[in-house]
């Protein structure tokens, strides 16, 4: 499922060009080997040199190795895919490329890039001016503060001359390594008990030559290569005693570089060798004490060491290029064009999928309005959204009760305001009654027209009038009648009937 799943993760960023799609290749001078994961598989593919076309990894008939390329492209990738560049890790397997580990002290920002670059000019065996270097950091020494760096040289005609061919080949490098470079990251990705903290020697053997390397912590510290051109006599034959010489001699010199160089021991010497496998064992445990191994893959089945460098080359390629620190012996020039082409192919990809996108936009859009225009009148046809005439007769009825109540609340509120009003004027007339020593038999108001009448008591006219006159001088009450023939003399004093209108 997970593998499953990285597999459509990586189609997704090729397809939307987020990620470039890099593959391997392996330039020896008999064969060339391109090897690429496409998320689920790896595919891996070869095409045979003929003698002549490569000589010590330098192009001799420039022509045919295009041919070959082309071929190799075509064969790996099929017709449809072969007319588009492919970005590849490419490996020099046929060409001794010089390097030397060396240490700094531990300093940070650009005195750290000056140093660096200072020490690679001073190790260099190349002038400047004739060679393509590169520098990675592969350790770091914690008790003596210092960082351990890896440099590498080769002659900047050889790169300049197979950068340009493989551009005529549909092929755009965006690194160029050592095989030595290449086959570490196998064996630290891939290889079955790899362990971190241990070295090791790794042997090499295939149709290039004998490669002995130094890997501690899964970096490469030491190559020594030897061609088989400097091993063969004069017929260009390699007699057994002189394979076992070279191996035997090639050994002890690795193990004495060692020696000098690190303490820890060494874990076990690793073969990556198809031919030959048990001669080469035989010499390692007659000759030395060391247990030799053959190097396995985790993951990757089914293919025999000769395929171990383009597989390193391949897994190089899976690396983002902004997470890419190891080194490249490529020109600045080859990886300025490679960023150009990355970014005119993405621009072009993004020029053609935007009018797409916004006409699928608009196509969805359109559909999007017709289906809502359609379910709406389809709901509307519906019985549930039809009123018949019972309902609406029913519905009329209920409106109608619903005025009816709410008049009702209304005219409550209204009665329940004027009593309150009322209440306040009642206690209004009753205080000046009594601050005028009169006193109240009888009042009677009328809700509808505020029309009021009094009946009242009092020791003296001249009370009555100032009760009078105290309710004209109020504007709570108006058109105040006082007839004098409402003035009459009792038993208890003057008794009086007026009118008056309450003002609210």
């Amino acid at each position: 499922m997970k593998k499953a799943i990285r597999y459509y993760f990586e189609k997704l960023l090729s397809i939307l060009k987020v990620r470039q799609n890099v593959g391997g290749v392996e330039i020896s001078d008999l064969a060339l080997r391109f090897a690429n994961f496409d998320g689920e598989n790896w595919r891996i593919s070869g095409v045979r040199l003929e003698p002549g076309i490569l000589d010590g990894g330098k192009i001799k008939n420039r022509e045919k190795f295009i041919e070959a390329l082309k071929t190799l492209k075509l064969q790996a990738l099929g017709e449809d895919k072969a007319r588009k560049k492919m970005s590849i890790v490419a490996s020099l397997s046929s060409i001794s490329i010089y390097s030397q580990v060396f240490s700094l002290p531990i300093i940070e920002g650009e005195n750290l890039s000056k140093a660096i670059d200072l020490n690679v000019q001073m190790v260099s065996p190349i002038e400047a001016a004739q060679a393509y270097s590169g520098w990675q950091t592969v350790g770091e020494d914690q008790s003596s503060l210092r960082l351990e760096i890896l440099s590498a040289f080769i002659d900047r005609s050889v790169v300049d001359g197979m950068s340009q061919a493989f551009r005529d080949a549909g092929f755009m490098m965006i690194a160029m390594e050592s095989r030595a470079l290449a086959l570490a990251r196998l064996l630290r990705t891939e290889g079955v008990g790899f362990d971190p903290l241990k070295a090791y020697i790794l042997i090499s053997l295939d149709n290039s030559g004998l490669d002995f390397l130094i890997i501690r912590g899964g970096q490469l510290y030491f190559e020594y290569f030897s061609p088989w051109r400097d091993v063969a006599d004069d017929q260009g034959q390699i007699s057994m005693p002189a394979f076992e010489a070279v191996i035997t001699r090639n050994l002890h010199q690795v193990m004495n570089f060692y020696g000098q160089h690190w303490k820890e021991p060494l874990g076990e010497v690793l073969l990556s060798v198809s031919a030959m496998r048990e001669d080469v064992e035989r010499i390692i445990k007659s000759n030395f004490s060391l247990s030799a191994t053959d190097l396995k893959l985790k993951t990757i089945q089914s293919v025999g060491p000769e395929w171990y460098v383009v597989l390193g080359c391949g897994l190089r390629g899976l690396t983002s290029r902004s997470r890419d620190k190891e080194m490249s012996l490529l020109g600045i020039g080859a990886r300025e064009e490679f960023a150009r082409e990355q970014l005119v192919s993405f621009a072009e990809f993004w020029k053609l999928l935007m009018p797409v996108a916004l006409g699928l936009l608009v196509i969805i859009f359109v559909f999007a309005d017709l289906f809502l225009v359609q379910t709406r009148k389809s709901l509307e046809s519906q019985s549930l959204f039809t009123m018949e005439s019972g309902a609406a007769k029913e519905n009329e009825l209920l409106q109608t009760q619903a005025e009816s109540f709410n008049q009702s609340v209304k005219m409550i509120a209204s009665v329940e305001s004027t009593s309150v009003s009322q209440g306040r004027l009642l206690e209004k007339i009753s205080g000046i009654a009594s601050s005028n020593g009169v006193t109240i038999n009888r009042l009677s108001v009328a809700v509808s027209s505020n029309n009021a009448t009094l009946n009242g008591l009092a020791d003296s006219e001249s009370k009555i009038v100032a009760f009078k006159d105290a309710l004209t001088a109020d504007s709570a009450f108006k058109d105040i009648n006082l007839p004098l023939s409402a003035i009459s003399v009792g038993p208890s004093g003057l008794s009086f009937s007026m009118s008056f209108t309450l003002n609210r």
